[in-house]
């Protein structure tokens, strides 16, 4: 992935003042500043809490965008405005800088703007007075990675499609924009999961093997697709069971998940999570076992006793590790 900045500019929201402060000036791009943002902006392409959205046609941002940002600076003092309005009008909504910028993604252009909201952290500082290191803290530190990031956007100057992260719970980013606000990559899997996991409770005595089961689907499906096949991945846990599977395709119709896959950016990291699958006693004994030995008889058995107690036998064991 190749990044070329043409324009960065950074405005300053402060809750505690009456205005955004504007910086007058583009960013100086120094190869550590460069590379500091570049970090951002790769880190957010690839982060699977991003939606795609679209502009709806009342956008007041349409058609500025659309014709190329003739003027960049009015175009970003205009952004931090209404950032700032937002700000002002909800009381959650942190203070940060306003990150907005121009760039080539592999000679296609972008505009984006990420929202950087301070945290609080503890540093040194000199006093001269007397001499002598003190303890003090920071409260404008900028967050260290992308995944504590909670509104930004990137948009594909071209095709006018959107890249959103709108994560804070006042959910506001795409009121401001005026685009759509579908679910991100993250919430579709999380509803996918949600949808398949009811399912089994309600049809299922043996739970767990069940469960296990459509962890290893999922793995499956991401391992040789890089995506979440949808259909392919339910018919594969409920078998001939067409009355759950039609269910949970209606389900999943009406919370907003109707293409046949869910495309992963990062198909490894996220089938890593449903490779293993654990289980926890009510006496806080805990076991996380690989989703393929679970279902695998001759080495894991569940047994549920008269009555109702759970007994897991683990078998042909060569070697114990005590960590």
């Amino acid at each position: 992935m190749s990044i070329m900045f043409k324009k960065v500019i950074m405005h300053t929201l402060d809750a505690s003042l009456d205005m955004p402060l504007l910086s007058k000036e583009c960013l100086n791009l120094t190869d550590d500043t460069e590379a500091y943002i570049t970090s951002y902006v790769v880190g957010l392409f690839e982060n699977h809490s991003m939606a795609k959205a679209v502009f709806e046609d009342s956008s007041p941002w349409l058609e500025v965008i659309k014709s190329g940002i003739k003027d960049f600076y009015s175009f970003s003092c205009d952004m931090a405005h209404q950032f700032f309005a937002y700000l002002q009008t909800f009381e959650n909504i942190p203070s940060g800088d306003l990150i907005v910028t121009q760039f080539e993604r592999d000679a296609v252009p972008y505009v984006a703007f990420i929202k950087l909201n301070y945290k609080e952290a503890y540093t040194h500082a000199m006093d001269h007075s007397v001499e002598s290191n003190q303890i003090i803290k920071h409260k404008s530190i900028f967050p260290e990675s992308t995944s504590k990031i909670q509104e930004a956007a990137i948009i594909n100057i071209e095709k006018m499609n959107i890249l959103l992260l709108d994560t804070h719970k006042e959910k506001y980013v795409h009121t401001l924009l005026g685009c759509t606000a579908p679910l991100s990559t993250k919430q579709k899997i999380n509803v996918v999961e949600k949808v398949i996991t009811e399912a089994i409770e309600e049809n299922f005595e043996n739970k767990i093997e069940a469960l296990s089961f459509a962890k290893s689907n999922l793995a499956k499906s991401i391992e040789s697709t890089s995506s979440i096949m949808i259909e392919d991945v339910l018919h594969d846990t409920f078998g001939d069971r067409e009355e759950i599977i039609n269910a949970c395709m209606d389900i999943l119709e009406e919370q907003g998940i109707t293409e046949e896959a869910i495309e992963l950016q990062q198909a490894y990291k996220v089938g890593k999570k449903y490779t293993t699958h654990k289980l926890k006693t009510n006496t806080g004994i805990e076991i996380k076992l690989p989703v393929q030995i679970l279902n695998d008889p001759d080495a894991v058995e569940i047994i549920t006793n008269p009555n109702g107690t759970v007994e897991v036998r683990l078998k042909n064991i060569a070697t114990l590790i005590s960590k």
